[in-house]
Order: C-alpha cells, then sequence, then structure tokens
C-alpha cells in the first residue's frame, strides 16, 4: 500500500499465525496476514515450497516467501496469478466483516 510500512510492520507476533494487527494496522495489513497464512497453509497442504509456488504462479521465485513474511503487500493481480495457480481462493470474501473501519483522513 502506498506509503504504508510492510505488513508486517504493524503486527505483533510471528507471521503469519501468530500475528496480530496493531490499533494502526491499515485495512491491507488485515488482508496480507489473512492471505499470507491461507497461501502459506495451501503450500504445506499441496507439499509444495514457497518458491514453487511462485514459479507455478509465474511470479519471481521469491515472491510468496515475502508476502508470507509480511514483508510485502500482495496486489491483485499476483492474488489473481496464485488462486488460479493453486486452484484455491485465498481470501475469505466476509473478510471485510472482521477489520476495524479506517480512521478518518487515512487514504489507505
Amino acid at each position: 500500500m502506498r506509503g504504508d510500512r510492510s505488513p508486517l510492520a504493524y503486527t505483533t507476533g510471528r507471521w503469519p499465525y501468530d500475528a496480530e494487527p496493531d490499533g494502526t494496522a491499515p485495512p491491507g495489513v488485515h488482508y496480507s496476514l489473512a492471505i499470507a497464512r491461507a497461501l502459506d497453509t495451501t503450500a504445506v497442504h499441496l507439499g509444495l515450497s514457497h518458491r514453487a509456488v511462485s514459479e507455478r504462479a509465474g511470479l519471481n521465485p521469491t515472491a510468496v516467501g515475502r508476502i508470507v513474511r509480511g514483508e510485502v503487500y500482495p496486489d491483485l493481480a499476483t492474488i489473481a496469478r496464485l488462486e488460479t495457480a493453486l486452484r484455491t481462493p485465498l481470501l475469505d470474501r466476509d473478510l471485510h466483516r472482521t477489520v476495524p473501519a479506517p480512521t478518518p483522513g487515512r487514504t489507505t
């Protein structure tokens, strides 16, 4: 997200499974965390390394590892490539119901 720090910077606990967003986390952090968890779980279930998932999706070999570690925000094109390559959804359609509303005046 433009102007935001990495998703990892807005959380406490180990990414992705034990991480919790702090009170300043923009909505994108919650989404990045959910995608990181689903992506890692799917890779493990399929017996694939993060590098293998990246390559299967036609991404930079380090892309999935960086997403799972909370270093980057995955963009829509990346999510589409990953879901298509893995043949599974990575994002719960109702996630918006659990994410705190953005602070007024914040553009993220």
